[in-house]
């Protein structure tokens, strides 16, 4: 049976439109933020019209302060949103199911544009979804469109094409075929940013995340595949798991905060790093500062997703986030991980690579 999906979006009994968090959520709830709000103008730098409705775009940036923003305003109208999770040891933003009065999947949408497309900038997400499929060989029924265009409230000027990749074997031959075309620039009209675009993109994450303008124009000028230019328009393309792929409960993880910690360690395994949350095993973990682990440190997972796939086994990287103590119930084992993407971090958590800091002109953080 499908569940609710990494990037689907929900529509509340309010009109509140909210994009799903991963795959794993708890019973009888979904686990997402909310991005658009109906007639909602104060605060919000861009409207969209949707059925005649005009919506504000609460969350004009996405990172863990863009969320805790939003939760401040559910906490003031709508609290029942809001709820203090004892699996997580956090307040969440939780969708109880009775509250769901749409679920738009991204699969089905791109099913229904393929049969009839509606503007100019629909038919620009499937010239990309049919090519990437007949470069892969990844059938079409493994794409999805999610975003505004999902919510048919996009606009034709300004609006990027966001889309989803589903299974794990097609999303790493998706990511595989996209590094190729890029970085060879065989197909020129699909091509990384460049020039004043790659600094404006740049620009724009360092004003939110904890990096040098010199770390952002690396993560998007190499490391960044999944989110690039299709003859001259925006486009992100995000990897999610299919339900026979994730074995996971919510109820079987007990999460316990303790504190802050930067650490340097060495990547055993990146396989899960393409999804979200993105999970990066790790060993010959050494602690730089903050709180001293009481179990080995085995895991960095990042719920902000500029940080997915930015390095191989073997590699090292410096994470500063949020120190956990994870007891799972189903295996009875303990263990401890580093979070990115924590309200507790205040928006100063990351993840990089060391070859970033130890390039030229760029010192260690």
């Amino acid at each position: 049976m499908r569940g609710f999906r990494d990037r689907d979006f929900i529509e509340t009994a309010e009109g509140m439109l909210f994009c799903v968090i991963g795959n794993v959520h708890p019973a009888g709830r979904v686990v997402a933020y909310l991005k658009y709000v109906p007639y909602l103008s104060q605060g919000t730098r861009t409207k969209w019209s949707k059925d005649g409705v005009m919506y504000g775009r609460i969350l004009p940036f996405y990172s863990a302060m863009g969320v805790k923003d939003t939760m401040n305003y559910l906490k003031k109208h709508y609290p029942e949103y809001v709820v203090y999770d004892s699996y997580r040891s956090i307040e969440l933003i939780e969708v109880p199911w009775s509250k769901v009065k749409t679920h738009f999947k991204p699969e089905e949408r791109l099913r229904e544009m393929l049969s009839s497309p509606r503007d100019e900038l629909e038919k620009l997400a499937l010239e990309i979804v049919e090519e990437l499929s007949e470069e892969t060989r990844v059938s079409l029924s493994n794409f999805g469109v999610t975003g505004s265009i999902l919510l048919k409230m996009h606009n034709l000027a300004y609006s990027d094409i966001d889309l989803v990749v589903y299974g794990q074997r097609n999303s790493w031959i998706v990511r595989d075929a996209l590094k190729e075309l890029l970085h060879s620039e065989r197909k020129p009209h699909i091509s990384l940013p460049k020039g004043r675009v790659l600094e404006e993109w740049s620009r724009e994450i360092v004003s939110h995340h904890p990096l040098s303008l010199r770390e952002a124009m690396t993560l998007y000028s190499k490391c960044k595949w999944n989110r690039a230019i299709f003859k001259g328009r925006p486009f992100s393309i995000h990897p999610v798991k299919l339900e026979n792929e994730v074995s996971e409960r919510w109820e079987d993880k007990v999460h316990r905060p303790l504190g802050l910690v930067k650490v340097k360690a060495r990547v055993v395994d990146a396989s899960e790093s393409i999804f979200m949350p993105a999970v990066y095993a790790v060993d010959d973990v050494r602690v730089l500062e903050g709180t001293p682990p009481p179990r080995p440190v085995t895991r960095i997972v990042s719920y902000e997703g500029l940080y997915m796939d930015l390095a191989e086994p073997g590699e090292e990287v410096i994470a500063f986030g949020k120190l956990e103590e994870v007891e799972d119930l189903r295996l009875g084992d303990v263990y401890c991980q580093v979070t990115i993407g924590s309200f507790e971090a205040g928006g100063r958590d990351y993840i990089k690579p060391t070859r970033w800091l130890s390039s030229p002109g760029n010192p260690q953080q």
